[in-house]
């Protein structure tokens, strides 16, 4: 190495906005000590706060604008993302989404990276034979691969054949210092800007609006909570291609004058300061929220289907209920035990706090990245098991 820092390039398919991967990254760069030097590198990028953050903090960030990848654009854009490997001689570069973890792998590998480490995100349900296929023949080149989730570590390695010796589960994390339960000056705050009132039962949902986050299935149990809960009121956050015609199907219902749709928004804590139970609610294709853990570092009861990292994060029965994937009817029937037993649902906030503190932290995350750089690019130094100083 040319210094005393290890150099590291992070490839990710978009960074179009304030999603689950966006926020993942930029929090990793921030949070790694002072021993790294991080530089991005994204295929499809948009002006966002968090890319703002990033630059702000002195974080290179390039946008190689790659579409298909078998066209003469996708060959230019190999051929610079080859200059710029050579060029920075990065000692890790870390893949994020598909197109990161094929073309930009194999150009990194070809351009002489120290190590290729792969991130993934989900359990892959979306991916096509041909990912499968490609992502088999390609796992020579990494040296590690990261999985947010064990069911996540599962779904996987069984999919793409992955050595077991390779692979590593870390956990996103969540800032827990700003991150916080809400005093009762700022949830009436919160509750006011949206027009809740402070007797309002607010369900909660923070998720894109794609079809495998079934939006449809969480409108379904609350229509059917709503039955037994008068005071329902209904907060769903974020955007996507199916949010006008969830908007549209719920205006045509009862729920249409109790839900608000703030569409995506830069911060969500003041959302989930108006909550008194978060709900995500995905079919498939589910990696490990962030939106769960920053909503449980709230002291907030969740209610999630059994779907990806969402069991690993919630314990039925402890700090929220994991109800099945589609089932409306258990969605509905955990919302309304928790309207019933509000001291229950107080309870299981606190639990919620004290296990993203245990398990979820920021510092934690970070750390553990850390010991997975260092054991990569200085294995003969001794890696110590403890949180490495200067995570923040």
């Amino acid at each position: 190495m040319a210094s005393d820092k290890i150099n590291i390039l992070y490839l990710i398919d978009y960074f179009l906005g304030t999603g689950g991967t966006e926020t993942h990254l930029a929090r990793l760069v921030g949070g790694l000590p002072q021993t790294f030097r991080c530089s991005v590198v994204a295929f499809e990028m948009g002006a966002n706060p968090l890319l703002d953050a990033l630059r702000a903090q002195g974080v290179p960030v390039i946008h190689l604008p790659v579409g298909r990848e078998y066209v003469p654009n996708a060959a230019l854009q190999a051929w610079r993302l080859w200059r710029l490997i050579r060029r920075n001689r990065y000692d890790i570069v870390q893949t994020m989404g598909q197109k990161a973890d094929t073309y930009g792998a194999l150009i990194a590998w070809l351009s002489g990276a120290g190590h290729l480490v792969s991130s993934k995100r989900d359990t892959g349900d979306l991916r096509k034979p041909l990912h499968r296929f490609v992502n088999r023949r390609l796992k020579f080149v990494f040296d590690a691969f990261i999985m947010v989730a064990e069911t996540v570590r599962a779904a996987v390695m069984a999919a793409d054949r992955l050595p077991v010796s390779r692979i590593t589960t870390i956990y996103n994390g969540v800032d827990l210092d700003r991150f916080v339960a809400p005093s009762s000056s700022q949830r009436a705050e919160a509750r006011k800007n949206l027009g809740f009132a402070p007797e309002d039962f607010v369900v909660g949902m923070i998720a894109a609006f794609r079809p495998e986050k079934n939006h449809d299935v969480f409108f379904d149990a609350l229509s059917r909570a709503a039955r037994e809960i008068p005071t329902l009121r209904v907060l769903a956050v974020g955007a996507g291609p199916v949010l006008g015609a969830v908007r549209g199907h719920v205006a045509g219902t009862p729920l249409g004058a109790r839900t608000v749709f703030p569409g995506e928004v830069s911060d969500v804590l003041p959302y989930i300061w108006s909550f008194d139970v978060g709900c995500l609610t995905p079919g498939s294709n589910e990696g490990f929220s962030n939106a769960v853990v920053e909503q449980m570092a709230t002291s907030l009861p969740m209610v999630v289907t059994n779907v990806g990292g969402n069991a690993e994060a919630v314990e039925d029965g402890q700090n929220g209920f994991v109800v099945p994937p589609r089932d409306a009817a258990a969605l509905a029937r955990a919302l309304t035990a928790l309207h019933r037993d509000p001291l229950r649902a107080a309870s299981m906030g606190r639990l919620s706090r004290e296990r993203a503190v245990e398990r979820f932290s920021l510092k934690r995350m970070c750390a553990e990245h850390a010991r997975l750089y260092l054991s990569l690019c200085r294995p003969a130094s001794g890696v110590r098991a403890e949180p490495l100083d200067g995570c923040h």
